[in-house]
């Protein structure tokens, strides 16, 4: 595409799902949503039943959360500055209907059509010459995916009818080993039952996968992440604020379902167990479907075990009984009765996650590829299964955290 026919900037987006449009976004002196219907809504937090607009100085939470941070945002906004005053309108626009939920945004963008890259190619590639630079060279104009690390969203085609739409991230010279030390996370998540999304990680380790997971039967799912069920504010930081008890307390408000809830619970204990003190509210999400008569938790993603390095600071990302210290045991069952539910089970769930982790870095081979991996996960399991183990109080820790 000649980036010289981009218009220099976007002030009307009409939002749809599945075809259907929804409302229309507009950007003045502040950001209006104007819904046109009220059998479809936007968001489970823009429910209103009459066709008042909703006014926003900064984008509305919904339309804000999938938009990129950090390194994407940076490569966006450099690839277009001579042409385009790239804000947050703007980075809307281009995610068309690649962001991920159920949301579709149309503007006077007109981008071209891409070929999708096979898995095949993905997981083989062998040239000297790295492979994300070229994948984010082909698809940094669909690239709006939210968080801060690099990551390239590539759709499937008429050339890859079987393979889903993909996230593909890469490794990361400041934590080593960073694409093998998610892969084995996010398999023990599988073996413990908690079902991720299928991911793959390629021959030379530089590269690692994650199917999408916002897709059922040919049609596109509700998906809104914590920031946006909590209306936090607009900031990078914001995502980091808040409590594992309220991440309960709000799966039981939106989905009114007790299996959810626990669903939940699993997913807290699961991170706490592996040690990933980067689970914030951006790495849990609710999805429903389109008419939101079902809602639900999604699935476990961005699972990582960050005690390992010693540059990210060894608190986790939330608060859980106003510590950030990691819990032990006795904190993890107290949590499973923080609101108006009780699970009779929590004990049982815990252990079994925890014989789960313990018995998978048994089996796993891609564990070996990381020297020290298995140790640290097991003194992770080891510490919050201990009964004499005791929490500090929060104190904040300027060692940055992993984002």
């Amino acid at each position: 595409m000649i980036l010289s026919k981009l218009p220099p900037k976007i002030e009307r987006i009409h939002i749809y799902a599945n075809n259907i449009e929804l409302g229309l976004l507009t950007q003045g002196s502040i950001h209006h949503y104007q819904p046109i219907q009220t059998q479809q809504h936007v968001s489970l937090t823009m429910t209103k039943p009459h066709l008042d607009g909703y006014k926003s100085g900064a984008l509305h939470p919904i339309f804000r959360q999938n938009l990129p941070e950090g390194f994407n945002r940076r490569y966006i906004a450099e690839k277009l500055a001579r042409y385009a005053n790239v804000n947050d309108m703007y980075l809307l626009a281009l995610q068309e209907a690649n962001g991920v939920g159920m949301l579709t945004y149309k503007s006077e963008l007109q981008l071209p059509q891409v070929d999708a890259v096979s898995i095949d190619e993905i997981l083989s590639y062998s040239s000297p010459e790295p492979l994300f630079p070229k994948l984010l060279n082909q698809y940094y104009l669909r690239n709006a995916l939210s968080g801060v690390q690099p990551k390239v969203s590539i759709p499937r085609t008429d050339r890859t009818l079987q393979q889903k739409d993909l996230i593909v991230k890469s490794f990361d010279e400041a934590f080593d080993l960073l694409t093998v030390n998610e892969f084995v996370c996010m398999q023990a998540a599988e073996y413990c039952g908690l079902n991720p999304p299928r991911t793959y990680l390629s021959e030379n380790l530089e590269t690692f996968v994650i199917e999408r997971f916002d897709k059922e039967d040919n049609a596109s799912l509700g998906y809104e992440d914590f920031t946006t069920l909590l209306k936090k504010p607009n900031n990078p930081d914001s995502k980091y604020t808040g409590s594992y008890e309220t991440l309960l307390k709000a799966t039981h408000l939106y989905t009114d379902n007790l299996n959810e809830v626990k669903k939940m619970y699993k997913l807290i204990v699961f991170n706490c167990l592996i040690g990933n003190g980067d689970a914030h509210l951006k790495n849990f999400a609710l999805q429903y479907t389109p008419d939101m008569k079902k809602v639900f938790v999604s699935p476990p993603f961005d699972i990582t075990h960050t005690l390992i390095y010693d540059t990210i600071d060894n608190k986790m990302a939330l608060k859980l009984a106003g510590s950030k210290v990691f819990p032990d045991k006795a904190e993890l069952i107290k949590l499973a009765q923080c609101g108006d539910f009780k699970m009779r089970d929590a004990e049982q769930i815990i252990d079994h996650l925890a014989a789960g982790i313990l018995d998978y870095l048994t089996k796993s081979n891609e564990i070996k590829l990381f020297v020290g991996l298995r140790q640290s996960i097991e003194v992770s399991v080891a510490k919050v299964m201990s009964v004499s183990f005791t929490r500090g109080t929060y104190r904040h820790d300027k060692k940055r955290k992993f984002t």
